[in-house]
Formats: C-alpha cells, structure tokens, sequence
C-alpha cells in the first residue's frame, strides 16, 4: 500500500504519451469529485485498462496516479494471487477489495493497480500455464494411476483425496474461479453492513420497508496493465468494470522528442539535435529511448568523458538494435561470400528502398548470431505498407541469396533467415492482405510465441503455398537481373567492407554516392 504523500511521480513525469495522460487525469478528476457526481445522478469510472506493448509506460502512468491521488494506493502483481491450493488465490482477491472497502471509508477512496493483468483475466489460462506439482516423476506416474484405476475408497480419502482436492482439482479450474472472482467484487451485490444494519432489523419488516435504505457505495478506482488486452475475459471489458480502455502505444516524432529532452536533461551532455535523435528512433518505445540515453552515458564514461556526445548516443543506439561485437577470424574465402552477401542486402535496398528507410550499418562483424548484417531504420513514422512496399521488403530479403547466386553460382546456408522473412512477407500479402490473385484473407496469424506457426498456417493451404511460392521466384528473378545490372556497385560495397569491415551512417550514403559517380562501364565482370 502506498499511502497519501508516499510517492512524488507525477503526470508531467510521462512523456511522450498525451492523449493516454489526458484521458488518465480526466478519470482521475471524476474518481476525486466522486460525491459529486453521484449527486448529479452519474457514477465515475470504476476501472481502467492501460494495454500497449512493453515499455510504453503503462506503470509510469499508473505510479503517476498513486502521487497525484489523495487516497491509498494499493498495488498488487496479478501472478502473486496464483496459488496451488484450491480457492487461496479467490481469498486472496477478495482480501484485496476488503482492505479497498476499509480505506474508500477512512479516506474517501482507494486505488487498486493489477500489473500483468492477463495472469488471471483469463479463464483457464493459468491453469495452461501452471506446471504439475513438482512430485518426483516415477512416484508422481503411480499416483495417477491410482487415481485413475484404484478402489473408490483411495480415490476419496487419505494423502490420495487431499491431493486430488486441493492440487489437482485446484489448478484444473483456477483460471475461470480467478476471473469470477475479480468480477464480483469489481461488480458484485454489495451488503449492507454495520451496526446500524443490525438495529434495522429489529424493526418490525411492515415498518422496516417504509424507511429510507441505504446501500453502501464505495469509491474504488481499479486499474489493470496488460501487454495481451486480447486474452482477457470480455466480461472484464464490460462497462461497469473496466470502462475506460487506453492504448498506450509507441510515441509519435514529436512524443519522442519529448521523451529524448526529459531525459537528457537528467544527465550531463553537448549540444543534442533532438529532431536528429527522434528520426533515429523511429519506432522506439519511452522505456528504450530511456535506455539509449542511459547507455550513451556509460560509453562516454568509458571514454574518460563526463558528458555524452552524438557519437554516445548512435553507439548505444546500434549496440541496442544489432547488438556487441564479437570479433572472430573468417578464412578469406568465407569473408569475400559474408561481403557479398550484404552487399546484396545493402544495394537492393538502396535501389528499391531509399525514400523510405534509412541504412544505419552494413558490417561483416560478427554480432551475436549474425555472420554480417545490414541494419535499417524507417526515415519517418508510416501506419501502412502498400503491395509495393512489401515486395520491395521481399526483393530486399532475397538479395542476399541472389548475390552469392550471381557471383558464385550457389548459395550459402547464410540466407535461411533471410528466406524465411520473404516467405513470411510474401504469405501475409496472399492469405492477410488481400494482396494475391485473389481476394480474400485468413484472418489473425497466430503468435509464433503463444505456441502457433505463423507461416505454417497459412501455407497448409496448397493454392496459397503455389502463389507464396511464384512470387519469391518472381522476386529472386528481378532482383537477380537488378544486381547484374548494378554489378560494378555491389562489387563496390563488397570491396569497402573486405577493407573496413564496417560501414556506419553517412559513410554509406557517400560509398554510393562515389561508386554511383564513377559511372558502369560495359561488362561488370559478373559471373
């Protein structure tokens, strides 16, 4: 429990997220006049749900309320009510609301803040996610036997009937209990209670029914946080319990300038371009940018400076993005193949791509599980890709794959994971976009981490499987015939990168630049 004066975040301390913080205050200001508006007949919000993917500030935004609220604000983690012991974790939400009762009496108002709310929004999903009971494994294959095949009497009584009582029947349905639970208490009967209850009802009901009643209303404000709004139970979602849905989503241009100057100013540092540093963060969620800022800090310490710079910031930008080098030796055949490999990637992308994304690196150093990459960053904000756009992406995938092709009559397993993102683009503009010779769509893929194969589903279709499949060879067609005709330019790429290794920002824009201006002469020498 937070108390009253306990915390000194406040909403000037969330950045980047305006409309989320307006239509916060806005339920914060109804929550605080709760009287009043009862009076004038309405009934304030009782709940909200902050969903949003990680890190956009969904519990900053929620310790803002605990320090701008005059109440108590009590926090619970929504997996800490799990319990293997049948109906514990019901006691202990109802426990939760109880002590939420007792405080709206004393001081007018309480808040309760649920993190992870899909842990128990969901019915039956803890119980998929729960394991067994952790007994010893040739002990724990008896024990199910003999509950499946013993006498009645050893399935119901003794060790035997406990633990079919309280462990398996226990987390069998705890899930949907979980959810019925919250539901009550956010919306349940409320009973009368008290002395003044008690001396009611010695009153004769004939002369009992003609006095004035009064049902308790208590001022609880519920707040859930979830990054998988869509795993709730839509009972939950109802007006009445959680009525106001915000997304917090990734920050615009102008909230991640915002964000970038509220913690810059935290530390010490030159000149920052800020409108520089929010085009180089496109995509980037408060808690990441917070974290490039941090990081650029320590490089500049590491430097034996004591104020970050640019370079800081653009270091810990692509240490986040592609990760640390991890130098290794590569004989000189398998360099020149990694070299032409991302020369591949990096001259279709200049090619097809340039308007809208920016290349950040091309490198054949080594980073965590890549050989040599080519990274990119969106040049503005874009919500929309058309069929263009997508088969430029695919084109882009397989130029690696076509450049070893072209130069050395084979490919490498090098170009896995690049086929596998230009199947999955090519998938998804046939069986989701309606980007096919057909019009239609699959529906929502399946998460890849909640356990389903995005592309496996929607290539189980024969048809959509031969469209997916002449689209790629369309694609490594064209590109093919593109890096022929700029052979002299990937050869040149290909050559800057056996000399330096790496290629970072400007300096790739001037590298095409120059081998652009020296002209193609006929022949590129291609094989």
């Amino acid at each position: 429990v937070i108390y009253p004066g306990e915390y000194d975040v406040s909403f000037s301390d969330v950045r980047g997220q305006k409309a989320a913080v307006e239509a916060t205050q806005e339920v914060v200001r109804l929550f605080q006049g709760f009287k009043k508006f009862r009076k004038m007949g309405g009934y304030p919000p009782q709940g909200i749900l902050l969903e949003g993917p990680p890190g956009t500030g969904k519990t900053l935004l929620s310790k803002a309320i605990a320090g701008e609220v005059n109440v108590p604000f009590i926090y619970a983690s929504a997996s800490s009510f799990n319990n293997m012991f049948m109906g514990v974790a019901n006691l202990r939400v109802m426990r939760l609301f109880t002590k939420a009762r007792k405080f709206s009496e004393r001081f007018g108002g309480a808040v309760i803040f649920m993190d992870e709310l899909d842990a128990i929004g969901s019915r039956g999903g803890v119980a998929q996610m729960m394991e067994p009971y952790p007994f010893h494994e040739p002990f724990r294959h008896g024990l199910e036997d003999r509950l499946l095949h013993g006498p009645e009497e050893s399935r119901r009584g003794g060790f035997l009937g406990l633990v079919d009582r309280f462990f398996v029947g226990g987390m069998g349905g705890m899930g949907g209990m979980l959810v019925n639970e919250l539901l009550v208490q956010m919306d349940g009967l409320e009973q009368p209670r008290g002395l003044r209850r008690l001396l009611r009802r010695l009153i004769p009901l004939r002369i009992r029914k003609h006095l004035k009643r009064k049902v308790p209303n208590y001022n609880i404000l519920v707040i859930g946080a979830t990054n998988r709004a869509d795993a709730l139970d839509p009972a939950l979602l109802r007006p009445g319990r959680f009525d106001r849905r915000l997304h917090v989503g990734l920050p615009d241009k102008e909230g991640r300038k915002d964000i970038a100057d509220y913690y810059l100013k935290k530390v010490r540092h030159e000149d920052i371009d800020l409108e520089k540093l929010a085009k180089a963060t496109v995509g980037y969620s408060p808690a990441r940018i917070k974290n490039v800022v941090n990081e650029s800090l320590i490089f500049a310490l590491q430097d034996g400076r004591d104020s970050l710079a640019w370079k800081d910031i653009w270091a810990a930008k692509l240490t986040d993005e592609i990760g640390l080098k991890q130098p290794v030796e590569y004989d000189e055949e398998e360099k020149v193949k990694i070299a032409t490999h991302e020369a591949g990637h990096a001259v279709a992308s200049w090619y097809l791509e340039r308007e809208e994304l920016q290349m950040q690196v091309i490198s054949i150093i080594k980073r965590e599980n890549a050989l040599g990459l080519v990274s990119y960053q969106e040049r503005e904000d874009r919500y929309v890709r058309s069929r263009s756009d997508v088969m430029a992406r695919i084109k882009t995938a397989l130029a690696a794959g076509a450049a070893e092709n072209v130069w050395f009559g084979e490919t490498t397993t090098g170009v896995s994971q690049d086929l596998r993102q230009a199947t999955w683009a090519a998938a998804t503009m046939v069986g989701l976009f309606g980007m096919g010779k057909d019009l239609y769509s699959f529906g929502t893929i399946p998460d890849e981490l909640a356990g389903g194969s995005s592309i496996g589903t929607l290539l189980r279709d024969a048809e959509v499987r031969g469209e997916v499949n002449g689209i790629l060879l369309e694609a490594r067609k064209e590109i093919e015939e593109l890096l022929r005709e700029k052979g002299v330019i990937v050869e040149g790429v290909r050559d800057a990168l056996l000399e330096r290794e790496e290629i970072v920002g400007e300096e790739i824009e001037k590298l095409f630049a120059r081998l652009e201006a020296r002209g193609e002469p006929q022949g590129s020498g291609v094989v």
